[in-house]
Order: structure tokens, then sequence, then C-alpha cells
């Protein structure tokens, strides 16, 4: 039987889409046949402890280093090989980065193992915005130092990581085509070695009965003539929210029942606010939600923004469409094998007018006639259902822990 063990950081896992990753990968495993084991770091434990709980093994790893648990390898490997032996039968997945350090004292204390890495995002894509060609340039020339070349030197240092990264492990798990296609072109990784497993979610469709919808949006303080643009995401300028804040002011001027929900934790108010001057009145700030409330807010909303540069496979997308919004995204890197424009969602497009095409892709969302609205969200709940449900995501994960383990 394949032993699974499971990497994970439990702090930033309680609020991101990582820590959902994990849920979901969990929920597949318990139907493969497989020993199931969760090792958590910087876990709330004092003391390193060892447990069961619903058929999976937990290995809890006390907060140390200041919490950075990436270079701690050498030390928490020594001490797992005191409970967990080497064997051709373990598969470890490691889902941070950068981790070199962490992946070579893994491969030394674990020879025979084989060693997955899954890919949630790289070092490029926040800093050059999604820029592909760009960083297909940084690749190609010498960087220096200096400061007017700083983003450069850090996205082509961070690089070279990755391809130490992807070279160490066994496997390369990535999420979306895009990234599949760079990892072989760009990152000279061979083809055999990649994976692609998409995010899966579990859909069930809960048709929200006109009275519960008023009672829900009467309960979040939603007024009855109000429509809702809600935002859901790390508040983090690759996530598009400084457009969307400037999209939203000028959308104001034309239409005067909005209001904007932004549902995570936010780092910059007073730059948003400044963002927004004249629109600030009519936006919501939640900050972090617990999956109810935020189950509240999706049905509440009459249209999901999701205005990102950059996503690897977003469970804010698919969680959006799975909830039968209307989304309003961008043709950003890895959003173009989520969403097809006019299909299952619209489309504003990232160039040098950006925040204009969002303000005028939202005003078209809000002005569609009801039987295209409802088209196009009935074609973003059939799209999640064919293309990331969970039992899409388990056989995929089947099939890669079915292949034969490092050789000896």
């Amino acid at each position: 039987m394949k032993k699974v063990y499971i990497v994970d950081e439990h702090i930033s896992s309680k609020q991101n889409g990582v820590g959902t990753y994990m849920k979901c990968l969990l929920s597949c495993l318990e139907d493969l046949d497989v020993d199931v084991n969760f090792l958590s770091f910087n876990s709330e434990n004092r003391f390193f402890a060892v447990y069961e709980e619903k058929h999976c093994r937990y290995y809890n790893f006390p907060l140390c280093n200041h919490g950075k648990f990436l270079e701690t390898g050498a030390l928490c490997w020594l001490i797992l090989k005191m409970y967990v032996d080497d064997s051709c039968d373990n598969v470890f997945f490691v889902n941070h980065s950068p981790c070199t350090d962490f992946l070579k004292n893994l491969r030394r204390y674990y020879r025979k193992s084989r060693i997955v890495f899954t890919i949630h995002d790289q070092g490029w894509t926040a800093p050059l915005l999604g820029d592909k060609e760009k960083l297909k340039e940084i690749k190609r020339k010498r960087i220096g130092k200096s400061q007017i070349h700083q983003t450069e030197y850090f996205c082509k240092k961070y690089f070279i990581e990755e391809q130490k990264m992807y070279h160490i492990v066994d496997d390369v798990v990535c999420l979306s085509p895009t990234t599949r296609q760079l990892l072989h072109d760009t990152y000279d990784v061979p083809e055999e070695k990649i994976h692609l497993i998409p995010n899966g979610l579990s859909v069930r469709v809960r048709k929200c009965a006109y009275s519960e919808r008023n009672r829900i949006r009467e309960e979040l303080g939603i007024a009855p003539e109000e429509r809702v643009l809600l935002f859901v995401g790390r508040t983090v300028k690759a996530k598009g929210i400084e457009i969307l804040l400037k999209a939203f002011e000028e959308l104001c001027r034309h239409h005067s029942n909005l209001r904007l929900v932004i549902a995570g934790e936010v780092f910059k108010l007073n730059e948003f606010s400044k963002l927004a001057s004249q629109s600030v009145t009519r936006i919501t700030y939640t900050g972090l939600l617990p999956k109810e409330r935020l189950e509240m807010w999706y049905q509440a909303a009459d249209i999901g923004v999701l205005p990102s540069y950059t996503e690897q496979c977003s469970y804010t997308g698919l969680e959006m469409m799975a909830n039968g919004l209307l989304i309003v995204t961008t043709n950003g890197n890895g959003l173009t094998d989520m969403f097809i424009p006019d299909y299952n969602a619209l489309v504003a497009f990232i160039d040098s007018s950006f925040p204009e095409n969002l303000e005028r892709t939202l005003h078209q969302a809000l002005l569609l006639e009801d039987n295209i609205r409802e088209a196009i969200r009935g074609k973003a709940l059939e799209f999640v259902n064919s293309n990331y449900s969970l039992q899409s995501m388990k056989e995929r994960y089947r099939k890669l822990l079915s292949q034969e383990s490092r050789p000896d």
C-alpha cells in the first residue's frame, strides 16, 4: 500500500487557497487505497505530536525558527525518520515554495521515497503581473543587482531556484495547461515528469429561493435595490484589486445602486480609499470570513469579480461558477484556461487601458438581458462540473499514485 505524506504549513493554510486545496486533496485520498499522513508545520501544539483522526495520521511540528519551517529540513526530516522508514511505497507531497534545501534534505533522508511537488504559484507571476514573455526575456539575459533591475534580478534568482526544485523531485503537479506549457518550454522540465491536475470542487447546486435570498441580503445589510459586486481574495496588486477600485470609482458615476464587497484581509486601506474617494461609502470590506459567512455573500451577490493578472487555478473562480454567479474576469495568466469570453464569463482584457476595459465589462454585465445572463451562468455551472469536479481530481491523483515508484 502506498503511504502518502502531505506537507502543510498550518498558519497560512487557514487563510489561503492552499488550505482549500489540502481539504480537497484529503477528500480525494480518502477513497483511494492509500495510507494518508499529514505533516503539519507551525502547528498550534507546543510540542511535537503524533495522533490519528478520521483515517489520517497527523505529525504536528510546533512553531520553530520563527515560523520559517522551510529552513528546518535538516531537523524536521531527522525527527520524522524516527517514526517513518524510507520506502519505495512512500510518496511525499510538497506544496510550498521556495524550498530547495527543504527538498534536498528530504531526498537525503528518504532516498527510496517518491517526492511530488505541486505548483500553487510561481515566483515571477506577481512581480511581473503574469507577463510570461517578460519572464522568457529575463531568462535569456544576464541581470545585475542594481536597483533599477531589482524586480528582474529577483525573478531570475527565483526562477533558478524553481528549476532546482523541479529537478530534485520525481514529479511536478501543475494546476493549469498554461503552467504545464511553461514548465516544458521555459523551465525545461521533461514532459514525462509533469502532471496536469486542476483543482477540484464538490459542486452542490443549491438553488436559493427568492425569499431566502432576500432574507440573506437583509441580514448582511444590503438594501433591496442594491446590486452587489463581490471580490474574494488577497487584496494585493496581482489580484487586480487596485484596478477594480479604479474601475468601480468610474462605474459609480453611471450607476447609483452599486455596492462593492471585498472579502479578504485588507493591507492598505488608506491607499485603497484614495483610489475610490468618491465611491468609498459604497464599498464594504469584510476582512477574512469563515466559509459559512462567505457562502452567504455568494448567495447575496449579483456579480462575481475576479480581476487578477495571474492565477494558477483559482478556487474563488470555481466557487463563483459553482454558486451560479455571473462572473467578470480577465485574460490574465492562467485565467484563459478557466474562462471563455461570453461563454462562462465576461472577460476584460489586460493592456494599457485595463481600468477602462474592466469598467466597460462591468457596465456590460450590469446591463445584460436576463436570458443572456442566465445562459452564461448556466454554462459556467456546466463548465465547473465537467472540468473541475472533485471526482476528476481524484481520478488524476489515482493515476499519479499508480505509477511506478522511484527505483532504489
